[in-house]
């Protein structure tokens, strides 16, 4: 093989992963918008229930009850799904 051909060769070698890189980073860019959609869906779902338990905790203070509680699990329980997918 010739310097000119193997020049040639390792520019083309050079493009190639050029363009895998670029393509690679691509794919990884839509998937982290489509899970940070996917989280920003998640914590929109679990706004109203997070303020309900505060409200609900607030009227009740002295009546927290097991419901209460389960709600509040519930909610925590979320809380944790949704920070591990956007870690």
């Amino acid at each position: 093989m010739s310097a000119e051909e193997a020049d040639k060769t390792l520019k083309q070698d050079l493009e190639d992963l050029r363009n895998d890189l670029q393509r690679t980073a691509g794919e990884i860019k839509v998937k982290l918008h489509l899970a940070g959609m996917d989280a920003k869906d998640a914590w929109d779902e679990l706004q109203p229930r997070l303020n309900e338990f505060e409200q609900r905790f607030d009227a009740k203070a002295e009546e927290v009850g097991e419901e209460l509680k389960a709600l509040g699990g519930e909610i925590k329980q979320r809380l944790q799904n949704i920070k591990s997918k956007i870690s």
